[in-house]
């Protein structure tokens, strides 16, 4: 027997995160369909209005969950065509916070990509002493690729005793992920609010090699804390970005 033309599609099972925006549980929705195979690279998602009637959101709602997903590099839209599933070698995870670069039509948002170079218990005083207070301070280094053109470097700390995943995972495993995303849906740790600053300074002749640059190249250090709702850090990143002639989207 024919199905209908009326059958509903299938649910799609949102992540029921307590504080998680409708949208983000629609977006990791999807992301998990994705990753699961329900749908692979070059697959067309089901139209727009189809979504809705799957995860039972407004049709607002998941127009600006695909938004994101499409800003990330896990969608593409084809005009007049549809929405496809990305191939695999995906830019950054997100949702994006502090490395949203301009594209040339200063609309868009250009891809970026992560490789992590290290990661290692930190056992010197530092500036992450001053938010972060643990006897197992962790740091990952990583490059992170602006659509290829340039690269930063980002270092990430945070307490291994408070995310041991973070510490015992294959840092291979790490690439491409959003730290702040990985908290939020595995430790169901949003985050409520940022510190941020930002010098200018020379860089480390390492990290000046690390990111191909001349040693003693002068650029932007920005410091990053990430807070939880009650105002305690999660974690710390800096952020070297180096002289480029990309424009970067700050908001609160």
């Amino acid at each position: 027997m024919t199905a209908s033309a009326h059958t509903p599609p299938p649910l799609l099972h949102l992540t029921g995160v307590n504080g998680l925006p409708k949208y983000l549980q629609l977006r990791d929705a999807l992301i998990s369909a994705i990753d699961e195979g329900r749908w692979v690279p070059g697959d067309k998602l089901p139209a727009e209005d189809v979504l809705a009637e799957m995860s039972g959101l407004s049709l607002g709602t998941v127009q600006r969950s695909l938004r994101m997903l499409v800003e990330e590099g896990r969608l593409l839209r084809r005009h007049g065509s549809g929405t496809f599933v990305a191939e695999k070698q995906a830019p950054l995870g997100g949702p994006f916070q502090h490395f949203r670069f301009l594209d040339d039509s200063a609309e868009g948002l250009l891809p970026i990509y992560t490789k992590v170079v290290r990661r290692f218990a930190v056992n010197t005083a530092g500036p992450w002493d001053a938010w972060l207070s643990s006897d197992r301070l962790i740091c990952i280094d990583r490059i992170f690729s602006i659509n290829k053109e340039f690269d930063a470097y980002v270092q990430i700390y945070f307490c291994g005793r408070r995310f041991p995943e973070l510490n015992q995972v294959d840092t291979k495993a790490l690439t491409g992920v959003s730290f702040k995303d990985l908290i939020s849906r595995r430790y169901h740790q949003p985050t409520s609010s940022y510190t941020q600053k930002m010098r200018i300074c020379a860089f480390p002749d390492a990290i000046c090699k690390a990111i191909k640059q001349p040693a003693g190249t002068t650029g932007a250090l920005m410091e990053i804390v990430a807070h939880d709702a009650r105002g305690d850090a999660i974690y710390l990143q800096h952020v070297y970005l180096p002289p480029n002639g990309r424009q970067l989207l700050i908001q609160p």
